[in-house]
Formats: C-alpha cells, structure tokens, sequence
C-alpha cells in the first residue's frame, strides 16, 4: 500500500486473490485505527513500521 498499490496490483505481487488482499487491507486498517489507505500508510510511517 505504502508505494500507492492497488489491491490487484498487490495481489499479483504476493500471489493471492484480491479479495484475499482486501481483508487483510481491512484488518490492517482497524489495527491502526484508521479510515482509508491513505491514513494507514501515515499512521505506518509514523509509527516506523514501513
């Protein structure tokens, strides 16, 4: 997500479905906290996770 991949470019990536991709999207979304993508990889960059 961090380099503004969308979810079947994601998918492709790491050999999964996109559907697959899209509940772990969701899961890393409600660990942060957060509402979309955009917020998710911020919060990530402040935290120093990617």
């Amino acid at each position: 997500m961090s380099k503004g991949k969308n979810n079947q470019e994601i998918a492709g990536t790491l050999y999964i479905t996109p559907g697959t991709v899209r509940v772990h999207v969701h899961s890393i979304l409600q660990k942060l906290e957060v509402r979309d993508r955009t917020q998710a990889v911020l919060a990530a960059i402040q935290q120093h996770l990617v």
